[in-house]
């Protein structure tokens, strides 16, 4: 049986793991899963919400976005 050197299987592994990579990239990037999609706003669907600084009391990021964007 013939052997294979150490640095062969490591170039093997390297070039496995740079390929899984790159593929694993380009599908999120061309079909993103649901949880990676944002709203109109650009906003996460999954976006958790956020502390009111003077009440203590979550608002949602929706809430915030549309609070900054009318002025009010």
């Amino acid at each position: 049986m013939r052997q294979i050197s150490n640095n062969t299987q490591l170039a093997a592994l390297t070039v496995l793991v740079s390929i899984m990579t790159v593929v694993s990239f380009a599908y999120i990037f061309w079909k993103q899963p649901e949880s990676l999609r944002v709203s109109r706003d650009g906003i996460p669907f999954f976006t958790p919400d956020v502390i009111h600084p003077d009440t203590g009391k979550p608002i949602s990021v929706d809430d915030l976005v549309d609070h900054f964007k009318t002025g009010g």
